[in-house]
């Protein structure tokens, strides 16, 4: 589920929906939606880069020798 908010209106976009009309995404964005964490945290929704998530796995990899 993905929440997306402009001038205090919410649309929520399920995975399912996402996978069959990509299109909806790329429209909101267009809109001005920003995406955001939750209904509840208006935060900007910050993806993680792929550095942060491979150091992650690499110490998690050195803690369990």
């Amino acid at each position: 589920m993905q929440y997306w908010l402009k001038d205090g209106k919410m649309e929520r976009l399920e995975d399912s929906v996402l996978e069959k009309h990509p299109e909806k995404l790329y429209d909101l964005e267009n809109q001005g939606y920003v995406r955001v964490v939750n209904e509840n945290d208006h935060s900007v929704f910050k993806e993680k880069t792929i550095k942060v998530v491979a150091k992650k796995i690499a110490k998690k990899m050195k803690n369990k020798k």
